[in-house]
């Protein structure tokens, strides 16, 4: 450290800026902000970027110290640096309700951006234009078209994700098999690719015989602009900053220091907006630079240990030659810098996916060293477009062949077995264990022998995987909050993993958004048992759409539905769905049960045999889950005659720990009657913020009163978890009181 006087000044920094983040209200959206929510609002403010959707333009503007989402429906001729009054309803970005689930909120906060703007109107206040940045706007999106019209939709749009930064026009499925096989890092453009801009300038331009301040002036002239037309992502931060101070010690003569540089580009982010320290993009970047240099550094300290061991050799034992690295070296040393990023941004890639790619490190030792290729020819057939159009199909024909080598490379190894290995959101003891053991063993390399080392980063990864709730033998049930719908999670005490229905009328893509990261985010893979109470879409959709995505999804070994008597056409396609994906099939009825080896039951209390309603509805599943002294019931949908079939047929009153009130507490279920005969220390209902039903309604909510039964509600809690031993239980509500 002492050698490093300027990267410990930059470490000293951060600590006291941190400090002072924490004890401060930087964190937080302004308080006015909070009042703006679903109101009519009136912003002048500055365009300072925009982007195009299929559903029209997105316009990003700046207001003093705030900064707004436009999301128009129009072509408008407005350019970047313009002045525009905005009249339109404001609203914020989505906090996450689930654990696993994406925060929005959070993500645009780290960008200073408050939330969004649906405009009604849009006056041009001020003609003024940013011409650079215009101009870098219109570069991109021509670039972008040109690339997908000479390499079709599917690849010109990954390469556009590559070269541009934009993956907007990208298929869903290209990026989900990409990120399941953990190489989703190329299609963004990270340090890594404008580091290449930067360095390929440079170097020409050295090779050419200009000075090093002019080439350096040149790098950057190039390398900046890149950047920022590529959207200027905290790792493209990142990269400049220190292309820069690689720069200014090539021109200035000195010695060039990774550890120093890393440290001021991070005290320079950081210092601007401490909230990028949460950022998974923020921790990788700098993550894998820092395991980098530390790879690089063992091997270094290893070469000077078998150095010395040469120099002490007598003089009677000839000494080899030194051999130039041969392409095993190569390969040799390409995956050791891959193990050591790999190694090192472990817990952060764990905390962001909950799952790793067995098989990453091997695909990532091909596929980086590739990467050059498909860099090298996109720009310079990009280059092509302009100078000489009818060449340009030839370099990028070669960057097309490696995609589709990249494609159907994950396409293989997603069929081998282990190729996801679902791990959870680790603790935070277990990732700072671990990293302290990696420190340790990186200070250990010139100490302690490689068994004692391989040991200990065996110790590390188990501490760090270990899925550690598995010896929790209390239960878990989560009511996850699936918006307008229903969606409830049970961990038995026996580790049995059960879902009890799974839709939304309101959320798109429920599986591949909430209910998978949910899962995976508590180490779950596979589901033993699902429950379908009735075939409503907002009971289903997630669950359709799970029996689809079983390769990339969480697995589904049974499907446990209604007695076939009751099943409408919806059950009857989500069977036949179940089958096509080799998932097995069970009906259950009233008295069936399934159960765990520690004693949990779920049981079947309805419809009874005798039953002879509508479908639908009324012909909900009734499921009791009893642990010891604990009881919960689950009632679907269920109100008019299936309600009153089951009230017909029940010989006493029940009490139960929970009720999960039917139909998300509609006026229309969970009479008077039903609450008599059933009652329940607390009540659950799910339910969607600003449902068009008005659910839970003001009837329900009065019952439950009236009967002193407290309710909770997923619109407000987010996802409410209840934890038992079979004697005591404790609540958890994921929003808290907010």
């Amino acid at each position: 450290m002492r050698k490093r006087p300027l990267m410990t000044a930059c470490i000293l920094f951060l600590m006291i800026r941190y400090m002072i983040f924490l004890a401060g209200e930087e964190g937080n959206l302004p308080p006015e902000v909070y009042s703006m929510e679903g109101k009519s609002v009136c912003v002048t403010g500055v365009i300072e970027d925009k982007t195009r959707r299929e559903k029209g333009p997105t316009w990003y503007i700046r207001s003093g110290k705030s900064r707004y989402v436009l999301y128009d429906s129009k072509e408008r001729d407005l350019k970047i640096g313009n002045s525009i009054q905005v009249t339109g309803i404001f609203y914020l970005f989505d906090k996450a309700s689930n654990p696993g689930e994406f925060d929005s909120r959070s993500y645009y906060q780290r960008q200073q951006i408050y939330g969004s703007i649906i405009p009604k109107t849009i006056k041009l206040k001020d003609d003024n234009i940013i011409y650079w940045k215009e101009w870098l706007f219109r570069l991109r999106e021509s670039w972008k078209e040109e690339l997908i019209r000479r390499l079709g939709q599917d690849k010109g749009a990954v390469l556009s994700g590559i070269l541009l930064g934009d993956k907007s026009s990208m298929e869903p499925e290209t990026k989900e098999l990409y990120q399941k096989n953990g190489i989703a890092h190329l299609l963004a453009v990270s340090g890594l690719h404008v580091s290449f801009v930067g360095v390929f300038v440079y170097k020409r331009a050295r090779k050419a015989g200009i000075p090093f301040a002019a080439a350096a002036a040149a790098g950057m002239s190039v390398l900046l602009p890149y950047a920022v037309m590529t959207g200027f992502s905290v790792s493209a931060r990142r990269a400049v900053l220190m292309f820069a101070c690689r720069m200014g010690a090539q021109v200035s003569g000195r010695v060039y220091d990774m550890p120093t540089s890393l440290a001021l580009s991070a005290a320079v982010i950081l210092g601007l907006e401490p909230l990028y320290l949460k950022d998974a993009g923020f921790l990788l970047s700098f993550g894998a630079i820092l395991a980098l240099w530390g790879g690089g550094d063992i091997t270094r300290r290893q070469r000077e240990r078998a150095e010395e061991r040469r120099e002490k050799k007598t003089i009677s034992e000839p000494l080899k030659m030194k051999k130039k690295p041969g392409f095993l070296a190569k390969i040799r040393e390409a995956a050791w810098s891959g193990f050591c990023v790999q190694a090192l941004t472990f817990p952060v890639l764990l905390s962001s996916y909950y799952e790793f790619p067995l098989y990453s490190i091997l695909i990532n030792m091909w596929v980086i060293p590739m990467m050059s290729v498909v860099m090298g020819a996109g720009l310079f057939g990009s280059i092509l477009c302009v100078v000489c159009p009818f060449l340009a199909d030839v370099p990028l024909a070669a960057a097309k062949a490696v995609l589709s080598f990249y494609e159907w490379n994950c396409q293989i190894m997603l069929k081998f077995p282990f190729a996801r290995v679902i791990t959870g959101c680790p603790a935070l003891w277990q990732s700072a264990l671990y990293l302290l053991v990696i420190i340790l063993i990186f200070f250990g390399v010139a100490r302690w022998k490689k068994k004692i080392l391989v040991s200990i980063f065996l110790f590390a990864g188990i501490i760090l995987l270990g899925n550690w709730k598995t010896f929790d033998c209390r239960m878990e049930v989560t009511v996850v909050d699936v918006g307008q719908g229903d969606g409830i999670f049970i961990k038995s005490p026996g580790n049995r993993n059960i879902l009890i229905d799974g839709g939304s009328t309101t959320e798109e893509e429920l599986a591949k958004y909430t209910l998978e990261p949910f899962l995976e985010s508590r180490g779950v893979g596979e589901l033993d048992y699902v429950f379908v109470s009735h075939g409503d879409e907002d009971h289903i959709s997630g669950i359709r759409d799970m029996l689809k995505r079983q390769e990339v999804g969480v697995k589904i070994h049974c499907l446990v539905l209604p007695e076939k008597r009751l099943w409408d056409e919806v059950l009857l396609e989500l069977a036949r769905e179940a089958v096509r994906q080799k998932v097995e099939i069970k009906e259950i009825r009233e008295g069936e049960t399934v159960w765990d080896k520690k004693g949990m039951e779920i049981r079947c209390v309805g419809p009874s045999s005798s039953y002879d309603g509508e479908k639908g509805n009324a012909a909900s599943m009734l499921l009791k889950l009893t642990y010891g002294n604990f009881s919960m019931l689950f009632t679907g949908d269920m109100e008019g005659d299936g309600e009153e079939s089951f009230l017909a047929d029940m010989k006493r009153r029940q009490t139960y720990s929970i009720l999960k009130v039917a139909h998300h507490g509609s006026k229309g279920g969970t009479t008077d009657e039903f609450l008599k005969k059933n009652h329940a220390g607390l009540a659950v209902i799910s339910a969607g913020q600003g449902n068009r039903y008005g659910h839970p309604s003001k009837e329900t909510v009065k019952r439950l009163e009236e009967q002193n039964i407290p309710y909770l509600c997923t619109k407000e809690c987010g996802a409410i978890t209840v934890r038992t031993d079979g004697e005591t239980m404790t609540v958890e509500k994921y929003l808290g009181d907010q």
